[in-house]
């Protein structure tokens, strides 16, 4: 509900306003009231009203120079002026002052919902940037103020779950950095880091039944093919003070469980340690160095490789795994095994994970890096020289975008590897594969959706890849800025 201050210093005007808003207004309340400016002001330092509604005509301080000062404390304030005084000088002052509307006495019920459904639109707004604001900075570990989540978060409690397709988000490289936030008229909350990912936060009252049933109804519904996928969820919910505490978590035990290959559904308020794994054992290191110092190249390919399918036994988490692939990839390159462009071999093995369904994935993406011998080389060279090979790449993703592609089908379709084509993306578009292809659905469902006089989205959703219109529709939206529907009317 929406909370209104009430100023006015005659009392029947006053119960008029509160008996309108009590009984005829949608989502409003009056939340306070006061007769006079400086006790309204007095009331402001206290409270934080969501519509300050007052006259002009008042002892001690004007309704006016109310607004003048409650707009600085609280720039957001939305004032309406009511008052029978007609002056065109009285409008204009209070426009200045960042008045919303200036209405006359007597006040007409029909008029106030009208004024009300216009300040609810402008609410719902500002609560939706400030929701968004809130749940970025919450993943990102800035503080945020338990007051500021009371307010924007305003169902009572709320349930949470993460839902994580493949690996940890890339880290570096791409200049194209999108975060996913949920259409402003979704009661469920939904975040990601990327198009990869969703956050759910699902007010208590729209859960029926088990919530982890729900969640996985949500994923099988929504959710895109992936090579696997990790879901996290707390099965209990929070108050809206306690969303910060219940998303950091969330993300906590996300980011220290993803396994490559492994589908897996955690429930993060068990009980279980989520810790980080802190083994520091690099003996593994020195019997590579030794092979790498004697140029037993085939040896060392194959002890890297049993290494990798151990730690893929053992159920190793991709933090942990990654690090020691690391160390592994800086020793090759030490001696002399890839090439010597360090920024691009950071670029290739984020990607490598990102993309890496299976341990053998993440090996033959290694094996491109760094031990392909002399006639492969020449051969990619070849292809590289010229734009005519990756236009033939293109056309391809073009005219099959409405299947579930990903960098592994698409290479295998293409009879390259994952790291070539990686390095074709990053050569010629200068963004990762999977941006170039959400940006290449997005940009042909804004020509479909521009071209017929007649389209549902979800028919559009269904032709450029995306089998739920409700998650295509939060993917055109971070990429466009309007919805889809918004866009139709907006072209037309």
């Amino acid at each position: 509900m929406y909370q209104v201050m009430i100023v006015d210093d005659e009392p029947a005007a006053v119960n008029l306003l509160k008996t309108l808003i009590e009984k005829k207004i949608d989502r409003f309340e009056p939340a306070s009231i006061a007769y006079d400016g400086k006790e309204a002001l007095d009331i402001l330092e206290k409270q934080r009203p969501d519509v300050l509604i007052t006259d002009i005509q008042m002892p001690v301080i004007s309704g006016l120079e109310l607004v003048r000062r409650a707009k600085e404390l609280y720039p957001d304030l939305v004032c309406v002026i009511v008052s029978g005084y007609q002056e065109f000088e009285y409008a204009k002052q209070a426009i200045q002052y960042g008045v919303t509307e200036y209405i006359l006495k007597p006040i007409v019920p029909s008029d106030m919902r009208k004024l009300f459904e216009k300040i609810g639109e402008k609410l719902g707004a500002e609560y939706y940037r400030q929701r968004n604001l809130l749940i970025h900075r919450m993943v990102n570990e800035v503080p945020v103020k338990k007051e500021d989540l009371r307010r924007y978060f305003q169902s009572g409690r709320y349930y949470g779950a993460v839902v994580r397709r493949n690996g940890l988000p890339c880290r570096f490289g791409d200049n194209i950095k999108t975060e996913v936030f949920s259409d402003i008229n979704e009661w469920m909350i939904t975040y990601g880091r990327d198009d990869q990912e969703t956050l759910y936060l699902c007010p208590e009252e729209i859960v029926y039944g088990d919530y982890v049933e729900m969640i996985q109804r949500q994923i099988k519904k929504e959710q895109p093919e992936a090579a696997y996928v990790t879901t996290v969820i707390f099965r209990k919910s929070v108050t809206g003070e306690e969303i910060g505490t219940m998303v950091r978590e969330l993300y906590r035990v996300l980011d220290g469980s993803i396994i490559l290959g492994k589908d897996q559904m955690i429930l993060a308020d068990d009980g279980k340690d989520f810790a980080i794994e802190q083994d520091k054992n690099y003996d593994f290191l020195e019997n590579l160095e030794y092979l790498a110092k004697s140029k037993k190249f085939d040896r060392l390919k194959k002890e890297a490789e049993g290494l990798i399918h151990q730690w893929e036994d053992e159920d190793r988490t991709q933090l942990w795994m990654e690090s020691r692939v690391r160390q592994i990839c800086y020793l090759l390159q030490r001696y002399g095994l890839g090439g010597d462009d360090y920024r691009e071999y950071e670029y290739l093995l984020d990607e490598a994970f990102v993309n890496a369904g299976s341990g053998d994935q993440l090996i033959g993406n290694l094996s491109d890096m760094f031990f392909k011998d002399q006639k492969e080389e020449e051969l990619d060279l070849q292809k590289q020289s010229t734009e005519d090979y990756f236009e033939k790449i293109k056309e391809f993703i073009r005219n099959n975008m409405a299947r579930p592609l990903s960098l592994q089908s698409v290479s295998k379709e293409m009879g390259v590897s994952q790291t070539y084509l990686s390095r074709l993306f990053r050569k010629y578009e200068d963004i990762s594969f999977n941006n170039y292809l959400t940006s290449l659905r997005m940009e042909k469902a804004k020509e479909l959706l521009k071209s017929e006089e007649k389209i549902f989205v979800k028919d559009v959703a269904e032709q450029v890849g995306y089998k739920d219109q409700f998650y295509f529709s939060r993917i055109f939206h971070t990429y466009t800025g309007v919805r889809p529907s918004e866009y139709i009317t907006e072209k037309r």
